[in-house]
């Protein structure tokens, strides 16, 4: 994995440098390094929208002679890049075994950032924000809300943003240097997510960023950026990867601050005390109180 890791250093500490063609491709090779054995510089182009001439000249830019430099140089990484070589579908291939695999993928990459150098500090940041700002777009919405719900259960001061009023109010106007705004989207991007992601960044509120890796422009905005690698030849994403990248954080943040729990359960005596649960309490001591019982309640007086 040295070789790996190397072109990873590289690229990531050249990123600033980069035009913006330079940070397509870049982002390409950081999320896609197991597909390159199987690239040319035509293919790569047309996967980010460059063209082979851009792509060449980036590779010697970084001191290879070409794609086929790049490859000599990953080749003692390549056993493992085979388990993820997919041969053509047959007309009749299960396709539930080929989703199957293509998730099996994903979340290995996803598990890959909790080891990344981004990481760290990400969930410091989650930790230690005095409010924390969710917003997401388009079909994706409720994964923002989803995130924001479950962060909640274990920090305080934690806010989805719909921006029904076309103004993010409570993320741009009650937040500060000490906050964090986290935005997700993924392709095709909402127009309101780089708009915003520029508002937060220009009024210096610390910026979370989680979106795929086609999204060359945010590390241009932050450093703070997860990417979920894309799904080549899939039309639609996987929201079983997002979610899962999600646990991960939500564990790590629990991890980070220690005990939650006292915060949990004053949670559940709030839900208890105003909806109630149907079922059996975590303890499995007693009945489940009824809808508007709460269970120090006193019993009414018996008639006479």
């Amino acid at each position: 994995m040295t070789m790996t890791k190397d072109l990873q250093k590289k690229l990531k500490s050249r990123w600033d440098s980069f035009t913006t063609a330079e940070q397509k491709i870049a982002s390409y090779l950081l999320h896609n390094i197991s597909g390159i054995p199987f690239e040319t510089a035509a293919s790569l182009g047309k996967r980010v929208g460059v063209s082979a001439m851009t792509v060449g000249r980036f590779l010697r830019n970084l001191g290879y002679a070409g794609v086929g430099d790049l490859k000599e140089e990953l080749r003692g990484d390549a056993p493992w890049m085979q388990l993820y070589k997919t041969s053509e579908p047959a007309a009749d291939a299960d396709y539930i075994s080929e989703s199957l695999q293509a998730e099996i993928r994903s979340l290995t990459d996803v598990y890959a950032l909790a080891r990344g150098e981004e990481w760290a500090p990400i969930v410091k940041m989650l930790v230690s924000a005095d409010r924390v700002s969710v917003a997401s777009f388009q079909h994706g919405s409720f994964l923002g809300l989803g995130f924001a719900s479950s962060l909640q259960h274990v920090r305080p001061r934690v806010s989805f943003e719909p921006g029904a009023d076309g103004s993010y109010t409570g993320m741009l106007l009650d937040s500060t240097e000490k906050s964090c705004v986290v935005l997700i989207d993924i392709r095709r991007y909402s127009r309101h997510f780089r708009l915003l992601a520029e508002e937060v960044v220009e009024r210096g509120i610390p910026l979370l960023i989680i979106t795929d890796t086609q999204c060359y422009w945010a590390r241009q905005l932050t450093p703070h950026v997860l990417m979920i690698p894309m799904q080549t030849g899939r039309a639609w994403h996987s929201f079983g990867t997002l979610t899962s990248l999600f646990s991960l954080l939500i564990n790590a943040v629990i991890r980070e601050m220690g005990d939650i729990l006292g915060r949990v359960g004053e949670i559940t005596e709030l839900r208890q005390k105003f909806i109630g649960y149907d079922g059996p309490s975590m303890s499995g001591e007693g009945k489940p109180a009824r809808a508007g019982q709460h269970k120090n309640a006193k019993k009414p007086a018996k008639r006479r």
